[in-house]
């Protein structure tokens, strides 16, 4: 018998000598990491402070902050607040799905009434919406959020149960936000 095959044997008799628990098999499910969504990218800031809308026009009353909320600040003029609308009722409607029931409130930053009728007649499924008394005071009111005065709208902010605000963020979401929306609203 030459040397290798010598070794060879030898080491075949150690490794089937070893006494011991057999290794486990694998299972037939192999557990992978969820991973969790990304809220900081949909988040520009996370002020965490009690939610109060910027002054409304005249006769208009701010709903009440308690429970979940979602605040959309928009515009006529503004294509991507006029786009995303749709897209926001339906994700109100996934997130109560989803066990995280949110009130959806949009604030028109249009300069007067009149601009809002005028879009509401030719948008016949545009969602009831507040107006604020002045556009200029939602660039104060969104510093205050922690989004600086250069904002651009739309506006977003998500409050929790409690009424503070957990999440502001400045532009459009998008079908792709809505694991992190959830997440943040839970």
């Amino acid at each position: 018998m030459d040397r290798l095959s010598i070794v060879t044997t030898a080491l075949l008799f150690v490794g089937c000598g070893e006494e011991g628990p057999a290794p486990t098999p694998p299972s037939r499910v192999v557990a992978v990491a969820a991973e969790a969504p990304e809220t900081e990218s949909l988040c520009d800031a996370t002020p965490n402070t009690r939610l109060a809308l910027p002054p409304l026009a005249e006769g208009q009353t701010a709903p009440s902050v308690e429970g979940r909320r979602w605040v959309n600040v928009w515009a006529t003029w503004c294509r991507p607040c006029v786009e995303e609308m749709p897209l926001l009722e339906r994700f109100s409607e996934r997130l109560a799905d989803d066990g995280a029931p949110t009130t959806l409130s949009f604030v028109s930053a249009d300069r007067d009434d009149e601009s809002v009728a005028r879009f509401r007649q030719s948008h016949g499924d545009m969602p009831e919406s507040l107006r604020v008394s002045d556009p200029a005071a939602v660039a104060v009111w969104g510093a205050t959020l922690g989004l600086g005065e250069a904002a651009s709208l739309p506006l977003h902010v998500l409050t929790d149960e409690d009424g503070r605000v957990v999440c502001a963020r400045a532009g459009a979401v998008s079908e792709d936000d809505y694991e992190a929306v959830l997440a943040v609203l839970r």
